[in-house]
């Protein structure tokens, strides 16, 4: 049995000062307090786990998943519409997730998607807990602190389920992290390049945390220092999986970013809307006062680890893995606010609120972070108790509460089921009867909707591929409603490469700024000479109709239409392999007269129609 090394005993460090090599006496010793610190991580993460159960459901955004993981499951690819390969999940992983949970146990996809980002986003935040105690280890008996806003803002709770990908996000953060803390100098190479691979996930959970993968992989490079073969081992292991599934993303789906990244405008700049976007979710919640205090306990945190780091004080935690959360939790938020945003309620900044969190979920204890700790509790108190006001739905100009409206809509407090939605969603019922009789009607049908938002039919042109076609403003529940092989044309772009591809002419709500008008649904869908009723009822004059068909016939659009649609031959791949990157760029007008003259009416050698 090895007996304890005595002072004398422990060898120093090449350069270290003798004096910084020895322990401290053991009355100096900090305390590690096993079970208190195992309740810092347990209790925590039970309650957040009773919070979000206790708001658990499934938003439209959510259902909008649940259409290409049945037709995966039918046979027909990672499509919305079958014959049509447009990306409409925004979070890669989340889909197949999805796919391969509902092939294991044939249950609603619905039902799954809720349970599973329950699941995940709880061990996620679990494994962020023992990542943060695991960083502290050395100082002693710890404090909670950061950990207080995941218990008092309810958009965590509600975005543990959604369906959306926020759960798988949480899940992610959290084990990277926990991976992160555990770099150390020579460690084995499997360990290494398992948390590099790990790390590497990111995109492809959601394009925008490749901010968070390049500054957890840069803070293990800088722990590591590898050799040129191990930073080369390094990056292989971080972007094989991403890189392979880009190049099959740019030959299946001709464009080198899921479809709603185009439709949103992902690139665009609004900062003033994206900083009320931030002020909308501070705010309501009582935020602005806890960020000074955890503001000085990070920065106490960083002057502690450089001290430490000065003075080589061995298993300590490196500084670069500190900031490296708080350098991702800043360039994502930045990056939201730069976008402008998002139309669902505080949302798009959980992510960056979390990483910004990361390091200061709990703290060590000193006098003056068990005074942080306390006046946070306080806080805490006052954030979930009356004196709060309950956020409302219309107290915003940008952005709405998307559970609140939701659970109203349906009449149902926890709607997780598809079932849920298609049999109560108000705005359905008389959608569900139509498409009902389109699909026994004689001919093609094409559903639409008229300004007042009333559906009417009209005859769809004989060579359709779909018997029914139907227009999609809420296009996660029109999708769970009508039949895999209808046709559901979103009006919103989200699922439309023809609408994601639209010029933006006008913000409004983020994601709800391209609207595709009925003269494109017409030109595409209806019979060449549509009834003068259906065009009156539904805004579209039949010049402009006339004009948006042979837009569709001319140039960059036409190749457009070509990509997802022509049969995926290994010509057809590596044309829409080559020509993803200008074909992610090309927008078009929204007016079919000037689609027209910029596609067709230009003269030979021109300038092409493509609008950035």
């Amino acid at each position: 049995m090895r007996t304890p090394a005595t002072p004398e005993a422990v060898p120093s460090l090449p350069g270290q000062r003798a004096s910084s090599a020895r322990p401290p006496a053991a009355a100096e010793r900090p305390r590690w307090v096993p079970g208190w610190h195992a309740a810092l991580v347990a209790v925590p993460t039970a309650a957040l786990f009773v919070l979000g159960y206790r708001r658990r459901w499934i938003c439209d955004d959510g259902l909008i998943y649940l259409r290409p993981v049945r037709q995966i499951l039918a046979g027909n690819g990672p499509v919305f519409n079958v014959g049509e390969r447009a990306e409409s999940s925004t979070g890669t992983l989340w889909q197949w997730l999805l796919a391969l949970a509902t092939w294991v146990t044939g249950e609603d996809p619905a039902f799954l998607a809720v349970g599973l980002g329950l699941g995940l986003s709880t061990a996620g935040f679990a494994f962020a807990l023992l990542a943060t105690c695991r960083l502290h280890r050395g100082a002693g008996l710890l404090l909670p602190a950061g950990v207080f806003v995941l218990l008092a803002v309810p958009p965590f709770w509600s975005y543990m389920t959604s369906g959306l990908e926020s759960g798988l996000g949480a899940f992610w953060t959290g084990l990277s992290w926990w991976l992160l803390t555990r770099t150390r100098r020579g460690q084995q190479a499997r360990e290494t390049y398992m948390a590099a691979f790990v790390f590497g996930l990111g995109p492809l959970v959601r394009p925008d945390l490749a901010v968070v993968t390049a500054c957890f992989l840069a803070a293990q490079w800088w722990v590591l220092r590898p050799s040129r073969r191990g930073t080369a081992a390094m990056l292989a292991s971080a972007g094989a999986v991403p890189l392979a599934y880009e190049v099959f993303r740019a030959g299946y789906y001709g464009i080198l970013v899921p479809l709603p990244a185009i439709a949103k405008e992902a690139s665009a700049s609004d900062w003033g809307r994206g900083a009320g976007y931030v002020q909308e979710t501070l705010g309501p919640y009582w935020l602005w006062p806890v960020v000074p205090v955890l503001g000085v306990l990070a920065a106490l945190l960083v002057r502690r680890t450089r001290r430490e780091q000065r003075d080589r004080a061995p298993g300590r935690a490196s500084l670069a893995v500190l900031l490296a959360p708080f350098a991702a939790g800043l360039l994502l938020a930045g990056y939201v606010v730069r976008v402008g945003g998002d139309y669902m309620h505080a949302r798009m900044i959980l992510p960056a609120l979390l990483l910004l969190l990361l390091p200061v979920l709990v703290v060590p204890a000193t006098r003056f972070t068990g005074v942080a700790s306390a006046l946070l509790v306080v806080w805490l108190c006052a954030a979930v108790s009356p004196l709060r006001a309950p956020f409302d739905v219309r107290s915003t100009p940008g952005s709405f509460n998307v559970r609140s409206s939701d659970v109203e809509g349906l009449g149902d407090h926890n709607p997780v089921r598809t079932a849920t939605w298609v049999d109560n969603w108000p705005a359905l019922p008389e959608g569900r009867a139509m498409l009902a009789r389109a699909g026994r009607a004689a001919g093609p049908t094409l559903l639409y909707f008229d300004a007042g938002r009333r559906l009417h039919a009209t005859p769809a042109r004989a060579d359709s591929p779909y018997r029914v076609v139907i227009v999609g403003r809420h296009l996660g529940v029109t999708g769970a409603a009508a039949p895999l092989d209808a046709y559901v044309n979103d009006a919103w772009g989200l699922a439309s490469p023809i609408g994601a591809h639209l010029a933006l002419e006008r913000w409004s709500w983020p994601g709800h700024e391209k609207f595709l008008r009925n003269h494109w649904v017409f030109a595409e869908w209806a019979v060449k000479h549509p009834p003068q009723r259906d065009l009156l009822r539904a805004g579209a004059p039949r010049d402009a109709v006339e004009a948006a068909r042979a837009a569709l016939g001319c140039g960059e659009l036409a190749e457009l239409r070509e990509s997802v649609r022509a049969p995926l031959t290994a010509e057809r791949f590596w044309r829409n392999l080559t020509g993803a990157a200008e074909r992610t760029q090309f927008r078009f007008a929204r007016w079919p007269a000037a689609a027209q003259q910029a596609l067709c009416d230009r003269p030979a050698g021109g300038r092409s129609g493509l609008t950035r």
